[in-house]
């Protein structure tokens, strides 16, 4: 089981044991939680990733967290099973790629953590979460509003629309009810019974009302909508995605009519 997951680790959400040999830079997360090591990693990766602003890169970074975060839950979920993410284990990496840069995550001394056995799997699960979100995650995301200027709210924001995103993809692979509904029971206890105080938030950022949209190219299906922007607007050449909060709904309209009209003219 430990190897099936830790295949899927890496495959899935760019979790290694062991640094990516293509790292261009990779920083200590315990030197991370200090702002000047974050000033360090945001005059890395800025010019890296096009950033106009050092806001810009806090937001790009909360939404690669999520995929660390993600690789919790999935574990959790899906194997009852977790890597063992703690500071003192974690490195976070930067690998330009194609245009754009990417942030990889590896862990010292790999271990994966299951159930014990005098305990019961919702008290474990607890734990688990508990310590991923006030022990390893906040203090990034605190240190890095600290240094970029973002409010934590605002970085804390870029993981509900991944999750949601992911959440549903995973779902839809499955074909075991019994996991499925684990799977939701394990993503249900994340947002609506972890307490705020983990996140360093008045309420659990996960937990959000999740709002659908008329999808780009067709009228017939729905694309969930972000519920906090991006940034990506705040880089070179960026702009408000289609599913931005910040984009109003008339601009939205003129987008899916202009996508759809090229469309029809390159079918023709």
């Amino acid at each position: 089981m430990n190897e099936a997951l830790s295949k899927e680790l890496i495959s899935k959400f760019d979790l290694h044991p062991s640094p990516p040999a293509e790292a261009l830079h990779s920083f200590d997360a315990q030197e991370l939680v200090h702002e000047e090591g974050m000033r360090n990693f945001i005059d890395c990766y800025r010019p890296l990733m096009k950033a106009l602003d050092n806001q810009a890169v806090a937001a790009y970074f909360g939404s690669w967290c999520s995929s660390m975060a993600l690789a919790v839950q999935y574990s959790v979920s899906m194997y009852s099973a977790v890597p063992v993410i703690a500071l003192s284990r974690l490195s976070v990496h930067l690998i330009p790629s194609s245009g754009y840069c990417r942030i990889a995550f590896s862990l010292r001394d790999w271990e994966i953590q299951t159930v014990p056995k005098e305990e019961s799997r919702e008290a474990w699960r607890h734990e688990v979460l508990v310590s991923f979100y006030r022990d390893t995650a906040a203090p990034l995301l605190r240190s890095m509003s600290r240094a970029s200027g973002l409010s934590l709210g605002e970085i804390w924001g870029q993981l509900p629309a991944k999750f949601n995103y992911y959440v549903e993809l995973f779902a839809a692979d499955l074909q075991d009810s019994g996991q499925l509904g684990t799977l939701q029971e394990d993503y249900d206890y994340l947002k609506h019974s972890l307490p705020a105080e983990l996140f360093g938030m008045k309420r659990n950022p996960l937990d959000v009302v999740v709002r659908r949209i008329e999808a780009l190219a067709d009228p017939e299906q729905t694309v969930q909508m972000r519920n906090r922007c991006c940034l990506y607007y705040r880089t070179e050449g960026g702009s408000y995605c289609y599913t931005c909060p910040r984009l109003k709904e008339e601009e939205r309209a003129a987008r899916r009519a202009e996508f759809r009209q090229k469309a029809a003219s390159g079918q023709r």
